[in-house]
């Protein structure tokens, strides 16, 4: 799903703002921006069991960057390879990052050790 702001007002970057999910490796395509994007945010989530973990980062396909913050001790990652890193446990983990921008959108690349479902906001800007 994603919610695009074709008129912008001068001074103000074309944005799309979406969201997704995902539970596997492998690449996913976030398309229909109607844009090439210069950098995307995103605010994300690993939801269920008893660590919830939140990540926050950003992307323009050569800088990946995220700070998450895991579990009940509230312990705090941070990430130079990963937009979206998610660790539930030594053994349940998530990360993504943007590998292509294209006209229309992205691509993020997952690896996942474990099970983990997370779920993502992006904010996407030109």
């Amino acid at each position: 799903m994603k919610i695009s702001y074709p008129t912008q007002p001068p001074g103000i970057a074309k944005v799309a703002i979406g969201y997704g999910s995902r539970n596997a490796g492998g690449d996913q395509t976030i398309s229909g921006l109607g844009f090439r994007p210069k950098i995307v945010l995103f605010i994300s989530l690993a939801t269920g069991g008893t660590n919830q973990v939140h990540s926050i980062g950003f992307d323009d396909a050569v800088t990946h960057y995220s700070i998450s913050l895991m579990g009940n001790t509230v312990d705090a990652f941070r990430s130079l390879l990963q937009s979206l890193w998610l660790q539930k446990d030594i053994s349940n983990y998530i990360g993504g990052h943007i590998t292509a921008m294209t006209n229309d959108g992205f691509t993020i690349n997952w690896g996942l050790t474990g099970a983990v479902t997370v779920d993502f906001i992006y904010l996407a800007m030109r």
